[in-house]
């Protein structure tokens, strides 16, 4: 399989399997957004199989995929959630530092 950016005059304008978009982009894409892929099948006699880009999402999403936004922001909370750990695990080791400085303060004084 492979992404069919260009339309092939020789293949004919590629019409989705799932849900019959043809090669004009739907509002607010542009033909440079649109592209569709090609399965490298023939269904009709002889018809290329195609599947465009909103059903390959849609198919990604039934599937557990995340889109790149999603994962991005989910990325940006762990590195929050990340740094908020080592600044609490930091304070607890320099309040443990500190309680066993007295312990022994408080054995050289006894």
């Amino acid at each position: 399989m492979h992404r069919l950016s260009i339309m092939n005059p020789a293949v004919g304008p590629p019409r989705c399997l799932g849900c019959g978009r043809g090669n004009t982009p739907d509002d607010p894409d542009t033909m440079a957004d649109f592209w569709v892929i090609d399965l490298e099948r023939d269904v009709n006699w002889g018809d290329p199989a195609y599947l465009c880009k909103y059903c390959c999402e849609k198919i990604a999403e039934e599937t557990g995929f995340v889109d790149v936004a999603a994962w991005e922001e989910c990325q940006a909370i762990m590195a929050g959630l990340r740094k908020e750990i080592h600044d609490l695990e930091a304070a607890a080791d320099s309040r443990q530092r500190r309680l066993d400085a007295l312990e022994v303060v408080r054995a050289t004084e006894a």
